[in-house]
C-alpha cells in the first residue's frame, strides 16, 4: 500500500513539474518576443502611423560628370519628420569611355545608406566566386502589395548603405531585385528604433525602369 503511494505520489510530482517547466517556457518565450503591438501591411495605413504622399513623385536627377563620365544623383527622405533625414538616396549610371575598362567604383547601382537607426527588409542572395567558394549580398528587398512589415525577418543593422540594383564587377553576381522591374509598384520595408521599441512602415515604389524609379509615399507607425 505505501509502495502505490509512493507510485502515486512520484506521478504527481512529475506532472507538477512538467506543468511548471510548460509555465516557465511559455512565460520565457512571451519575453523574449518583441512586442511590435501593431500589424502593419505594406500600401496599407490608418490614423495610427505618419503618412506621406510626395506630389510630384521624388525621383533622384541625375547630372553628368564629365570627369568620371557617370550621371549621378543624389536626393534625401526624412521618414518621422523630425527635420533630420533619415535615407540618402544615390544613383549612377556609367558611361564608360571607349578606350577604358570602367574600375570597380564605376559599376552603376541604385542604392540607399540609412541614418538614425533606419532599417530597411533585405534579402540575401549567394553566389559564386571560383574555386568552390561563395559570396553574400544583402539586398533592399522589393516587396510586393500587402506583405506584411511588422513579422519580416531580415533586416539591414543601424546606418548602413543597402543597393537596391547594381550592375557588379564579378560576372557570376547577382544584379539585385529591382534590377529587371518594369512598370511595376513594389515597396520597402522600414523599421525605426524608438522609445525602446521598433515602429514599423513602408515606402511605396513605383519602377518605370531601374533608371526611372519612383518614390510615391511612405507611412510610419507613430
Amino acid at each position: 500500500m505505501n509502495l502505490k503511494l509512493g507510485n502515486i505520489k512520484t506521478i504527481n510530482e512529475m506532472k507538477t513539474l512538467s506543468y511548471l517547466f510548460f509555465i516557465t517556457f511559455f512565460i520565457f518565450s512571451s519575453c523574449s518576443k518583441e512586442d511590435t503591438g501593431k500589424i502593419i501591411i505594406a500600401g496599407t495605413y490608418d490614423s495610427d502611423l505618419l503618412y506621406y504622399e510626395f506630389s510630384p513623385p521624388l525621383k533622384v536627377e541625375l547630372s553628368l560628370d564629365t570627369l568620371t563620365d557617370n550621371y549621378i544623383g543624389e536626393d534625401s527622405i526624412d521618414i518621422n519628420q523630425d527635420g533630420v533625414y533619415d535615407i540618402i538616396i544615390s544613383h549612377r549610371i556609367h558611361l564608360p569611355p571607349e578606350s577604358e575598362t570602367p574600375s570597380y567604383d564605376h559599376f552603376p547601382f541604385y542604392r540607399l545608406t540609412l541614418k538614425n537607426g533606419l532599417q530597411v527588409a533585405t534579402k540575401l542572395q549567394s553566389y559564386p566566386v571560383g574555386h568552390g567558394q561563395l559570396n553574400d549580398v544583402n539586398w533592399v528587398d522589393a516587396l510586393s502589395y500587402k506583405t506584411r512589415i511588422d513579422t519580416w525577418s531580415e533586416w539591414s543593422e543601424n546606418n548602413e548603405t543597402r543597393t537596391m540594383w547594381a550592375i557588379p564587377p564579378v560576372s557570376t553576381a547577382p544584379y539585385g531585385p529591382w534590377y529587371n522591374l518594369t512598370n511595376e509598384e513594389k515597396y520597402i520595408g522600414i523599421r525605426m528604433k524608438i522609445d525602446s521599441r521598433f515602429k514599423y512602415g513602408w515606402i511605396k515604389m513605383y519602377v518605370i525602369s531601374r533608371e526611372d524609379m519612383q518614390f510615391l509615399s511612405y507611412a510610419l507607425e507613430k
